[in-house]
């Protein structure tokens, strides 16, 4: 990827405020003509046009490019307030309930508690001072002190991936920042996704979704998969509360890495979790993890979502004898007969779109 892109993406989306990305100012600068003419160059480098040549630097530099100006515009409106550069009461959801976090990079407020997870508690809040587009974040809290590696191994995982963007970025949690609490407990700070995962998603369609969505559901997946495993990153414990749809813009995010395995054959990292419904037959005899582990667990997430039993991995009748035989390869006992390259069942899975429904087109998901 080219280099200046690539910085000018790392800069842009790691922003939770107007100021991240145009700068502070300075006494007697103006600022209004100063955050115009970064604008000016930041929206050279990531403005698509630029990238035709290169399909996948296209859609990178077009997602920074869409929140470039969402950052511009809250620019211009924090210039004509007079509050650009000025940390405003406005500026902190709740500030006045919830507790403070602060790190060295920056302060974050606590309002709401999300999930009590079995790793860590995760909490609800935002930025202070962060804009109110891009500042709300989750923060994960390990319980146990003797968890602390887990929660340093997705730190680990979450920077490697954010290292080196890719088109599959926008599937992945992005991570800004981690602490230590008083008591030594490790902690992240995430941007917050707003969606469902799939044990919401099943609660609101009890019998299970359509085909269709099902199927751009998991070519997301697959597409997220596909890079993590050739990054040499197995995410080791994918289940229903670990996906996130967000049916607004049509996406998909695989979450929590703390118990992926990374580089397996060379550093023998070996599998950390096991979920009695979701992971491979593998993981018990502790063999070395593959790519065909996580791709059994996709299978079995997609069983569930669409209203079958992943106990015996049976799927209603409604559900196309084509989609069920694509899925069920996925669910295979031996690791060796199942699918093994999340790439070659993402090209597979187009074609049987195709096959099954026609070209491509787009179709609403309501929760």
């Amino acid at each position: 990827m080219d280099e200046e892109l690539k910085y000018a993406y790392e800069q842009i989306m790691q922003a939770v405020r107007a100021e991240d990305v145009f700068g502070m100012p300075e006494e007697g600068q103006d600022v209004s003509g100063t955050v115009k003419r970064i604008y000016r160059k930041l929206s050279m480098v990531v403005h698509p046009d630029r990238h035709n040549n290169d399909p996948d630097a296209k859609e990178i530099a077009g997602e920074a490019f869409k929140r470039l100006n969402e950052f511009f515009k809250k620019a211009e409106t924090k210039i004509a307030k007079g509050t650009y550069g000025v940390r405003t009461e406005e500026d902190s959801v709740g500030k006045k309930s919830g507790f403070t976090i602060k790190t060295r990079k920056r302060e974050y407020r606590i309002v709401s508690t999300i999930a009590q997870g079995d790793l860590a508690v995760v909490y609800g809040g935002d930025c202070v001072g962060g804009d109110d587009f891009s500042g709300k974040i989750a923060v994960k809290v390990v319980e146990d002190l003797n968890d602390n590696d887990l929660i340093q191994n997705e730190v680990r995982v979450l920077r490697l991936f954010q290292a080196e963007p890719s088109k599959q970025s926008k599937h992945l949690p992005v991570f800004l920042d981690q602490f230590k609490t008083s008591d030594n407990q490790l902690g992240t700070v995430l941007r917050y996704i707003d969606g469902y995962d799939l044990h919401s998603i099943r609660e609101k369609y009890a019998g299970g979704i359509q085909g269709g969505h099902a199927v751009w559901m998991l070519a997301r997946l697959l597409s997220v998969l596909g890079y993590s495993h050739r990054k040499g990153v197995i995410h080791g414990n994918i289940e229903p509360a670990h996906l996130i749809v967000s049916p607004k813009d049509h996406n998909l995010f695989l979450i929590d890495w703390s118990y992926a395995a990374i580089d397996s054959l060379k550093t023998g990292d070996g599998f950390k979790a096991l979920n009695e419904a979701y992971s491979p037959p593998e993981v018990k005899t502790r063999a070395m993890p593959t790519p065909a582990a996580d791709l059994y667990s996709v299978g079995k997430c997609m069983i569930y979502l669409l209203g079958g039993d992943v106990g015996t991995n049976s799927m209603p009748y409604r559900v196309d004898q084509r989609l069920q035989r694509f899925i069920q390869f996925f669910v295979r006992e031996s690791a060796l007969q199942r699918a093994q390259d999340a790439w070659e069942m993402y090209e597979k899975l187009a074609e049987l779109r195709n096959e099954i429904w026609g070209r491509p087109r787009f179709l609403e998901f309501i929760m």
